[in-house]
């Protein structure tokens, strides 16, 4: 494309198409302007021709790229509209005919298995309970996958994976990474030695993924790798000094040097869920050996993120997810940032969308059309008509709203208001046990949380509190479930505090002498197994759990309970969009009913408004179908 730059008007015009990066020959000096360059993407080249309109000179590669993407669009869309004539998973019905027979029952999940079979690289961002696992099974059979990784959390290892894969693809032969490094190291030899597999899985916990960045300079490295001109002394890197390389040391070598058919990154908000590109030292671990094993994946592969939340309730944390599918297409965080949210120069360096703290796509369509190609979620709503809806106990939020989202909203007793006030004023409370301060914002709003919820004493450790009566919220709970004693009603109760769920137990142990189990982070895999087969059997008499947000809020399903009780308010929406997926499930069709309890005039409240606003900013995110975009005047 040849552009005019005698009248200046070439770099003005080059830069107004989404992605433009202008590369230069930094080997002579002054550096040599080469061409520009954009993302290899649908989206770019109708930016390209909206820009230059018959200037545009197509030649054949491109002609030929373009061609059988529209192709690939028009099949996506297909899927996602759920047009699903003839579709067929003949490897499916041969390997795994019970696992199709499933998935008939439910169509948008025969959808799903395609939908990742054609884009090759995409998040499955169903809601939790939808399913997720078998259209994944689905689709690595399909795509004729040999070699198989799937990176999950250590408690969805065996009690999901493992279980799932040998319930409904039995022909997949499972190898679980778990225990002492010994047994991994183990099952990781045992997976590298089977040749008479078809096919092979191997399942590891998601902390395995890790690796160290080490950060070298190819033309002076000092003694500690680094480079010698990044010392302030140095007075910076000459013209034409080369560019730093990042190598990586892993945890387990194994994964990032072997070739893989497929590669699944299970709740990978985990994992994912970033702005930091491999440049950034504030790159994680986790993230960073994440990008090493994805350039082990074969050619014709699958990479699959699957999550419900991806972009942990921030929109722009979605590009680490998508960096990750597609390194080319998304190589710049600032650059993507630039163009769907607008990025200032902020005080100490660049903002992204005039620093709000929840963002919105400045362009809905653009931003849609973004994603599409990527992103498949389909809510509860949209899949499973016939589930009713999550209904929310208690009063509007908002007083001055009859139609905000409700909560049930409590004082706080004498006690606990005397602490919390003391906080909130002085960053210090006198409690009976001693004086308790809190040093920073954060270590404050936690201290807040805690006293909102019940009274503390001093615990082991100096700034270590134990909760203990009264409490606005416990006292709340022992009634709620005194009420349905002997009802055969199962309850869930969640805190984001393991002392708090420590406290619920005992507290409706000893009040009404009933059973309670917990789940928290010292809870064993097995006694988690346990919790959740004894829950869920209708013969078993138990009827109330209590578990920690954090350990129980992904990979079990607890929907023999029509009833959870969440004692506090997490920092991030997502927290809670997977807690309540733990009983409000498609494979059980019941009604649900959910209790969150507040603190009134507390952060209870600041906490459940931020939750809100980031959910009305997530749920208008997710790709919509062509129809919906048409009926609400979206252009596509």
């Amino acid at each position: 494309m040849d552009t005019d730059y005698a009248n200046g008007q070439g770099p003005r015009r080059a830069k107004r198409v989404p992605g433009a990066k202008a590369e230069w020959d930094k080997s002579v000096t002054p550096n040599v302007f080469l061409h520009w360059s954009y993302p290899l993407t649908m989206d770019t080249c109708r930016s390209l021709r909206k820009e230059y309109g018959d200037e545009l000179e197509i030649l054949p590669p491109l002609f030929e790229w373009a061609k059988n993407e529209v192709a690939k669009e028009r099949t996506l869309e297909d899927l996602r509209e759920e047009r699903l004539h003839n579709i067929a998973l003949p490897r499916v019905e041969q390997e795994a005919p019970s696992l199709m027979a499933a998935m008939l029952n439910r169509k948008y999940q025969v959808a799903g298995a395609v939908f990742i079979l054609a884009g090759g690289n995409v998040i499955l961002g169903d809601d939790p309970g939808l399913g997720k696992t078998l259209q994944t099974l689905a689709a690595v059979i399909q795509n004729d996958a040999r070699s198989i990784l799937v990176a999950c959390r250590r408690t969805a290892t065996r009690t999901v994976w493992e279980r799932e894969t040998l319930r409904w693809a039995p022909t997949i032969r499972t190898f679980v990474a778990q225990g002492t490094k010994q047994e991994r190291e183990i099952a990781i030899a045992e997976f590298h030695n089977d040749t008479h597999s078809t096919r092979k899985m191997l399942i590891v916990n998601i902390e395995m993924v890790r690796a160290k960045r080490v950060e070298i300079c190819p033309a002076s490295p000092n003694s500690d790798g680094e480079c010698a001109f990044s010392h302030p002394k140095s007075g910076g890197p000459p013209y034409g000094h080369p560019k730093h390389e990042y190598h990586s040391i892993p945890d387990w070598p194994y994964l990032s040097e072997h070739g893989w058919d497929a590669i699944v990154f299970d709740e990978s908000h985990n994992l994912l869920a970033s702005t930091a590109n491999i440049q950034s030292k504030r790159i994680t671990q986790a993230r960073f050996g994440a990008i090493q094993i994805r350039k082990r994946l074969n050619p014709h592969g699958l990479a699959i993120s699957l999550s419900g939340t991806p972009f942990r309730s921030k929109l722009e944390k979605g590009w680490g997810q998508l960096n990750w599918l597609a390194p080319s297409v998304f190589s710049s965080y600032w650059r993507w940032a630039e163009t769907h949210f607008g990025v200032e120069d902020g005080r100490y360096g660049k903002v992204v969308g005039n620093g709000h703290k929840v963002l919105e796509p400045r362009d809905q369509a653009a931003w849609d059309r973004m994603l599409r190609p990527y992103y498949l979620k389909r809510t509860k709503t949209d899949a499973a008509p016939d589930l009713p809806p999550i209904m929310y106990a208690g009063t509007p939020i908002d007083p001055k709203d009859a139609t905000s989202p409700c909560y049930v909203q409590l004082d706080m007793t004498a006690e606990q208001s005397k602490a919390y006030w003391s906080m909130e004023s002085l960053a210090e409370a006198q409690l009976e046990s001693g004086k308790i301060t809190a040093t920073g914002v954060l270590a404050e709003i936690t201290r807040l949380r805690q006293f909102a919820t019940a009274t503390h004493v001093h615990g082991t450790g100096r700034q270590n509190l134990v909760p203990k009566l009264p409490s606005n919220k416990v006292e709340w709970l022992l009634d709620f479930i005194q009420e349905r004693e002997g009802t055969g009603q199962k309850v869930v109760v969640a805190s984001s505090f393991s002392s708090i769920v420590e406290l619920a137990a005992k507290e409706i142990r000893s009040a009404l002498s009933m059973e309670v189990l917990t789940l928290t982070g010292a809870t064993s895999d097995r006694d988690r197994s346990d919790l959740v087969a004894r829950f869920q059997a209708t013969s078993d008499p138990l009827q109330v759990v209590c578990l920690n947000r954090d350990a129980g809020g992904e990979s079990i399903t607890l929907d023999a309970a029509d009833e959870m009780v969440i004692l506090d308010m997490p920092w991030i929406s997502d927290r809670d969009e997977q807690l309540m997926s733990r009983i409000h499930r498609v494979s059980r069709i019941h009604n649900v009913t959910i209790y969150r309890l507040v603190s009134t005039g507390t952060v209870d409240q600041w906490l459940a408004s931020l939750n809100e606003e980031q959910r009305s900013v997530i749920a208008t995110a997710s790709p919509r179908k062509l129809s919906e975009m048409m009926k609400a005047g979206v252009g596509a």
